[in-house]
Formats: structure tokens, C-alpha cells, sequence
């Protein structure tokens, strides 16, 4: 060989005789038209992931997995809510439903209440006891009190008689849920506090 074919055999990269693996890469061969090879699962992809990169795994078409925390869907939600409310509706009692029937409080029931409502007022020594202590009078939706009480000697009469009028008022407009529209106070007579009494005795 001269030193002319030297020189070409150099150039090129490989020497005569040399296989073409040894030399550089290996021979590409592309796949045939239509097919792509998939590299099965567990090798290594080629390209710039690192060494320990594994290929996914491939579902066949139209299959997908559905993940444990996957949030319920607003449809399935909305079922089961429907259900859940139509089960406890069913059990619970139906407390709308209107009862018929009519009460009635008698004029004795407001007369107690107004009585211990006035009771209450400091200043009142008890109810008279010479005439009937306590009348109610009904309208339409409201109703009137004549109260006739005895007061306790050294009060003030018209401060005992305004709070008498205002709880007894307040006290029987709360208990029955009527419209109170008077309270009429008499006073009917003056006796020494109760501790007085029992001091002279």
C-alpha cells in the first residue's frame, strides 16, 4: 500500500481491515412504516433521563384507572344527598302538620296570675279581702284588670300602685300572650309591715 492509500484509510477513520462497529456507532436500521417500537416495561428509556428511569406502563386503549382519593363526582354527591334527606324525612314525625282544636284559659287561670303578679311589688301587704280582689274583662283579642289590693303603711302609694300596674301587665301579656290593654288598681286598705306586727306582739 502506499503512502497515498494511508493517508485516505486515516482520513476516513477506520483502518482496512478494521469492522465498522469497532471504529463507531453501530449501523441504524429503521423500523419498518406504521410501527413504533415500545420499549417494555422495567428497561431503561435511552435519551437524557438518568439510568434509573423505568418506561410507565401502558393501559390498553379505553381503560382507565380510577385512584382510591379521586373526589367524588358533584352527580353521585347530589344522589346521595337527595336519598339521605328523603330517608329522614320519612323517619322524623311531621310536626307541620296543623292541629285542630281550641284553647281555652279561664277567667280564674288570669285572675291567679294577676294576683301573684301584684304579690311581687314591694309595698303590697295582700289582696282585699272585703271585695272580689281580682276581675278581668275580655274584647277582641285584649282584655282589662281590676285589681283592689292593700299597701303597707309608710310606702308611697301612687309609686306601689304604678309598679302594681306595670308587672302585673307585663306578667300576663308574657304568660297568656294577650294584648293587656288596661290594669285598673284600687287601693283598698293600710296595714303596718309584717315585721312591725310581729315586733308589737
Amino acid at each position: 500500500m502506499t503512502d497515498l492509500d494511508n493517508s485516505r484509510a486515516s482520513g476516513n477513520g477506520t483502518a482496512e481491515g478494521a469492522s465498522p462497529a469497532e471504529g463507531g456507532r453501530p449501523p441504524f436500521f429503521p423500523a419498518p412504516p406504521g410501527r413504533h417500537a415500545t420499549p417494555p416495561a422495567g428497561v431503561p428509556l435511552s435519551g437524557t433521563a438518568g439510568a434509573g428511569t423505568v418506561a410507565p406502563t401502558l393501559l390498553p386503549p379505553g381503560r382507565h384507572q380510577r385512584s382510591p382519593q379521586e373526589p367524588q363526582r358533584p352527580e353521585e354527591a347530589r344522589r346521595e344527598k337527595t336519598a339521605g334527606g328523603e330517608q329522614a324525612a320519612e323517619a322524623r314525625p311531621q310536626a307541620a302538620a296543623v292541629v285542630k282544636g281550641r284553647i281555652t284559659i279561664e277567667d280564674e287561670v288570669v285572675e291567679k296570675i294577676a294576683a301573684l303578679a301584684a304579690g311581687e311589688v314591694d309595698g303590697v301587704a295582700a289582696l282585699s279581702e272585703r271585695a272580689q280582689a281580682v276581675r278581668v274583662h275580655r274584647g277582641e283579642g285584649e282584655m282589662s284588670l281590676d285589681l283592689t289590693v292593700v299597701v303597707e303603711y309608710g310606702c308611697v302609694i301612687m309609686d306601689v300602685a304604678k309598679a302594681v300596674k306595670a308587672n302585673v301587665a307585663r306578667v300576663v301579656g308574657l304568660m297568656l300572650g294577650a294584648r293587656v290593654s288596661a290594669v285598673n288598681v284600687v287601693i283598698d286598705d293600710v296595714r303596718p309591715p309584717a315585721g312591725a306586727q310581729r315586733g308589737r306582739a
